[in-house]
């Protein structure tokens, strides 16, 4: 039992740190430094705490997820609008892992390659989660750790290589002022950035698509999550400072590089531009807080190109830097589909094999579907629209006078409500029509909710 409680601890934090701890959080780490760290704390504290209270809710009733909503809550119509957001997020998330290996492997950055490793890596979650089945928690501990060591290196070796690559004055001061402001209590803050960073750290901890209830309901008596939550926050803070630092210094070598190719007639114009680009993309991520995370969440991918021809071994450091993201990835993915399947199993009576292949298709369809601009941006729009409102939602169960946690419960969901009207508000004050449609996208998915009445009565 010592055996599994170790393994459960790392299967929530092979789920909780993830793709947005490389992608997004480190942006308001640099824009904000410690000041917009201690600011983190305040979703950090509402999000661990909404953690333990869902997975010690089915834990201490051994109710399954649905018989709690149902039983309990009274509201079975949740489930859906947590399986359709999870669909949503395993989405996502497959995509932004398998796009890093179109980089990790040298490849053009073209639709075939990506569907390629987009099926690869479903594919590959689903093989696992079925030929591994009882080792399942093994595989997700080990590659836990992997990915948290290849993160730290990889954050070392860029520093050396950078330091070791660059010569240009400017370059360097492209790269003091980034690291320093990480460590620094002197950033200003923005009202609209502090608001992307709330609902950044909130989407970190994978609130809203309920795998927390499900993980309390076969986890070990003697798992003790409060410690495993303290664990995974020290966590997701080094890995996400650790990308802040990656992206700094890789600041400057991407300024060195485009300098390079600008005055190096051999180089092709067009190369030279898409460098330039390249490190103006970065220095966007870098010093713009209130850029949205729609636009910078592809910024820590142009990481590669300008570390690939500019400094030594960058072929071993990309494969580093990229296999780190992948694996991040992959961790959330599978617990995802896992999680998932046994919810889908429990509302529609599926087996496990026809969940599990209806999760991955659904989850393949949705990635696939980002291939097209404009249809990525309304997925990814989804989770820092709505994540709020669903993570209020999923808490609603625990309202229950049953469970013991109403009181404070229900402080916590009228926050995260006022936070989810005004990213909604936000969403649709954007210019851009896809990031309006990806809002109202995220609000159909609580559709289900008005259906409430009819399957309580269905379920009888």
């Amino acid at each position: 039992m010592r055996k599994v409680s170790v393994l459960m601890a790392f299967l929530i934090t092979g789920y909780i740190l993830g793709i947005w701890n490389f992608l997004v959080l480190p942006k308001y780490y640099i824009n904000f430094g410690l000041k917009g760290f201690l600011v983190s704390l305040i979703p950090t504290l509402i999000a661990l705490f909404l953690i333990y209270s869902e997975a010690d809710s089915t834990k201490k009733t051994r109710y399954l997820i649905y018989e709690l909503f149902f039983k309990i809550a009274r509201t079975p119509a949740l489930i859906f609008v947590l399986l359709m957001f999870l669909l949503v997020m395993l989405g996502v998330t497959t995509y932004y892992s398998a796009y890093g290996l179109i980089f990790m492997f040298g490849l053009s950055n073209s639709y075939g390659y990506v569907a390629l490793m987009i099926i690869a890596t479903v594919l590959l979650s689903a093989g696992l989660l079925v030929l591994a089945k009882g080792h399942t928690l093994e595989f997700i501990s080990v590659v836990s750790i992997l990915f948290i060591l290849f993160a730290i290196a990889a954050a070392f070796l860029v520093r050396g290589q950078a330091l070791g690559a660059i010569n240009s004055e400017q370059a360097h001061l492209y790269i003091k002022e980034a690291v320093s402001s990480i460590t620094s209590f002197g950033q200003p803050l923005s009202g609209k950035g502090i608001l992307y960073l709330i609902v950044s750290t909130l989407v970190s901890f994978g609130l809203g698509t309920g795998v927390y209830y499900v993980i309390g309901s076969f986890s070990p008596e003697d798992l003790d999550f409060k410690k495993v939550l303290v664990g995974v926050f020290i966590l997701q803070v080094i890995i996400s400072f650790a990308a802040a630092f990656t992206m700094a210094y890789s600041l400057g070598v991407a300024y060195e590089g485009a300098q390079r190719a600008y005055l190096n007639p051999n180089i092709p114009p067009a190369e030279a531009l898409k460098l330039s680009i390249q490190f103006q993309s970065i220095q966007q991520y870098t010093t713009n807080s209130t850029q949205s995370p729609m636009h910078s969440i592809g910024v820590f991918y142009a990481i590669p190109q300008v570390l690939r021809g500019n400094v030594k071994n960058d072929t071993s450091l990309i494969v580093l830097l990229m296999l780190s993201l992948y694996l991040a990835g992959l961790t959330t993915i599978i617990v995802l589909m896992e999680m998932g399947s046994q919810m889908l199993s429990e509302v529609m009576q599926f087996s496990r094999t026809q969940s599990l292949g209806f999760i991955s298709l659904l989850g393949m369809v949705v990635s696939g579907a980002m291939l097209v601009h404009d249809t990525r941006t309304m997925f990814v729009v989804v989770p820092f629209a709505v994540g709020a409102l669903v993570a209020g939602a999923e808490a609603y169960p625990l309202l229950s006078s049953e469970l013991a946690y109403s009181r404070l419960i229900g402080s916590l969901i009228a926050i995260l409500l006022g936070i989810g009207a005004v990213t909604v508000y936000y969403a649709f004050t954007s210019p851009s029509a896809a990031v309006k449609v990806g809002a109202l996208l995220g609000l159909v998915l609580f559709v289900p909710i008005f259906l409430n009445g009819v399957l309580l009565k269905s379920r009888r």
